[in-house]
């Protein structure tokens, strides 16, 4: 082939490129993916610092949850070096205020530590709480956050890695098994809870069974005693007697409702005022609508840097859906109620569960209002019901050496068995 033929070829694909959006795009997304794989096997070759550990957590936006306590704890090893990467300047700038190191994941430090970590520990995928292409080379600690209902990444048939790990072709399976492996690094482990949740991770996660490890949720620590940090929840709340609402996500928000559509705010306002209870409303971030702020008894605190696991804390009843949140309730041993008003059209277009919804959900699932007001008034009352059912569901996704106190024994872990040391 001449050089006027090659030419002429490029000169092709250029024009198809500029007038086929649709192509356009496609083409970037190859571009990009190819990047991110090449730097993720480039990143296995740069020598790595044994006393250095990366930490990042909640989608690469907070401080707070497992990961959390792990750095604050480790911190205090002299002969490690510990710094937390986040995409959000404002927890860089709070960690440094405070002195610990901090960067931002796009960064020239945050890269630089990345590809020097030897060990990073996470809360979310790779992908959510670092940049992946420059941790290839590290060894992954992932925590999790939450022991819940619903299939995620490897096991979830809308992901982009359930689909590649299911994809017929051989050719688009083992090109896309590249782009999938740049979400785990050299080795990987999973935190676990209980056998019966360790049992779905394997495919979940993507690791070796011998990798899922049943130690426990750090988080709930807080759950079992009081520290200065008690102090960041209000003392209105820790006071009063409260109901908490924390639903999940519908399908990222594609199919919320309204939630004034589901809630008769005015009646639940008076049901309130009865019974002397505020009613607080912890809203996922993709929620819609907005929850009127006339009435004395129900107070939105969406937007409050409350940490979730404080706010369980000092709930006495709380209300869900298809949340996490209630399997960590369930150490507290207090009412919970479920509120499943879409629970067919949750389960066809958003989430398979790994159990089924109606054999892990201790306590009454209601689909009305009235019904709600209704199991809520039995549950203040009498809030003894479903107790051998919160065990029993408790035992399920919490062994009972995880339903205490764990972070001593994960950092003992860490040391002894990831890091060898």
């Amino acid at each position: 082939m001449n050089k006027i033929d090659i030419t002429q070829i490029v000169l092709l694909i250029l024009i198809l490129l500029s007038v086929n959006r649709p192509l356009l795009k496609k083409g970037r997304l190859i571009a990009k993916r190819t990047v991110v794989v090449t730097v993720h096997s480039l990143s296995k070759l740069t020598p790595k610092n044994n006393q250095l550990v990366v930490f990042g957590g909640e989608n690469g936006q907070g401080f707070r949850g497992n990961t959390k306590y792990l750095f604050l704890k480790m911190n205090e090893d002299k002969q490690l070096q510990c710094v937390w990467i986040s995409r959000n300047s404002e927890v860089v700038s709070f960690l440094t205020k405070k002195g610990f190191q901090a960067y931002k994941h796009n960064s020239l430090k945050g890269i630089y530590h990345q590809l020097r970590a030897r060990l990073i520990i996470h809360s979310h995928s790779i992908n959510d709480d670092f940049s992946k292409a420059f941790v290839g080379g590290a060894i992954s600690y992932n925590t999790w956050h939450g022991v819940g209902l619903k299939k995620v990444w490897g096991a979830n048939k809308n992901t982009f890695s359930y689909k590649v790990l299911h994809e017929k072709s051989k050719l688009k399976r083992y090109f896309g098994k590249f782009v999938v492996k740049t979400n785990l690094a050299k080795r990987n482990y999973v935190v676990s809870t209980s056998e019966a949740v360790s049992s779905y991770y394997p495919e979940t996660f993507l690791v070796h069974e011998e990798n899922v490890l049943q130690l426990g949720q750090v988080r709930n620590d807080v759950f079992f005693k009081e520290t200065e940090e008690d102090k960041n929840i209000p003392e209105w709340i820790r006071k009063q007697k409260v109901i908490l609402y924390m639903p999940t996500h519908r399908s990222f928000g594609k199919l919320e409702t309204d939630i004034n559509s589901v809630f008769d705010f005015e009646r639940l306002d008076q049901f309130c005022e009865e019974k002397g209870y505020t009613f607080l409303v912890k809203r996922h971030m993709y929620s819609s609508g907005n929850v009127p702020t006339r009435f004395k008894n129900i107070i939105d605190i969406s937007e409050k840097p409350y940490d979730p696991q404080l706010l369980l804390k000092y709930s006495d009843v709380l209300l869900t859906d298809y949340s996490s949140c209630y399997t960590d309730y369930l150490l507290l041993d207090r009412p919970v109620l479920f509120y499943s008003y879409d629970l067919d059209l949750y389960l066809k277009k958003s989430n398979d569960m790994y159990f089924n919804y109606f054999d892990v959900t201790p306590g009454p699932k209601v689909n009305t209002f009235p019904e709600l007001i209704e199991v809520l008034e039995n549950s203040i009352a009498r809030p003894e019901l479903y107790r051998d059912e919160r065990k029993r569901v408790l035992d399920i996704f919490y062994s009972r050496d995880n339903q205490r106190e764990v972070l001593d024994k994960q950092v003992t872990y860490i040391y002894e068995h990831v890091l060898n040391r």
